[in-house]
């Protein structure tokens, strides 16, 4: 026996000796996933707050914590939050829509910084605009995979589009076209930043989700607290992105850092939604696997299976 047969027998010795992983794989990182989520927000504040006070200073927005040290992880918070969103399956087409451009423009969020009078330009313009358009791509080349995929049905939920389903689409991408187009073709420096646009549709869209599922929980057998919390919930994010926009162009709340605290109002209602809808949901894909297990067809009658 040569030393290359030996070899292959003690790794495959080894092999057998490693208890393999249970079933429910796909169950648990369903729930990491939504577990994820909240720990990134945790993430975030720490990072953002603890800058604030090493530098005794709080500043005018979470966003301008881009020029601080707390950058790295604003970016790196944001990114994973929005592949989260995108990656993760609405219960309806409309909401599937809204979690992914929320999670798209997360991105441009983190790419595209505010555009303060007193910002030092790092980085450079043109190294946004590169950014800006990789975001891009890569939301195309994602969408083209997921298009080939679903073409040869190697998705279990096949697309089922609807007129409402295309109507919000379209709306979706309006602030996207026009985030990157400002950013491109335009001065950085105008009245409603890019950043700006990108952030406010963001929470306006995550909004969105929030209200749709409580239409979904009315609608289904889940108990109805769960429904008075998301309308709650929503109606929060609601008066506070009017609050936002409101301060935002009359200038008015930047003695008090308005801004800032509106986003992290934003952020933790979101967060308490994801936190109950977890709750909710904690079961809900396990119970479909037991459904699909049931209900799979046996083997051909007359057939007897081995013991």
């Amino acid at each position: 026996m040569g030393l290359c047969d030996r070899m292959e027998q003690r790794i495959g010795r080894f092999a057998e000796r490693i208890t393999p992983r249970r079933r429910g794989d796909v169950i648990d990182t369903y729930r990491n996933i939504r577990l994820g989520m909240v720990s990134l927000i945790a993430m975030l504040a720490f990072a953002v707050f603890g800058d604030s006070i090493a530098s005794h200073d709080i500043r005018f927005s979470i966003s301008d914590y881009y020029d601080s040290s707390a950058r790295a992880v604003f970016i790196a918070t944001l990114c994973a939050m929005g592949a989260m969103l995108m990656a993760y399956k609405g219960r309806t087409e409309i909401e599937d829509v809204l979690l992914n451009f929320a999670g798209f423009l997360a991105f441009l969020v983190a790419f595209i910084p505010t555009n303060t009078p007193d910002r030092q330009p790092d980085p450079p313009l043109d190294w946004i605009v590169k950014n800006a358009w990789t975001a891009v791509f890569g939301g195309l080349f994602a969408m083209t995979v997921w298009a080939l995929l679903s073409g040869a049905g190697r998705f279990a939920t096949p697309p089922r589009p609807t007129l409402a389903g295309l109507v919000v689409r379209v709306l979706a991408l309006a602030p996207v076209v026009v985030v990157v187009a400002q950013v491109t073709w335009f001065d950085t420096a105008t009245r409603v930043s890019p950043h700006g646009v990108a952030a406010v549709s963001m929470f306006v869209m995550l909004t969105g989700v929030v209200v749709l599922n409580g239409l979904v929980v009315m609608a289904g057998d889940v108990p109805v607290k769960y429904a008075r919390w998301y309308f709650g919930t929503a109606l929060v994010m609601l008066v506070t992105i009017v609050v936002a926009i409101v301060a935002t162009l009359s200038g008015w709340g930047a003695g008090v850092n308005l801004i800032f605290w509106v986003e992290w109002v934003l952020l933790a209602a979101f967060g308490a939604f994801w936190i109950v809808q977890t709750f909710e949901r904690w079961d809900e894909e396990k119970q479909l696997g037991e459904f699909e297990k049931v209900a799979a067809p046996g083997p051909p009658s007359g057939e007897q299976t081995g013991r």
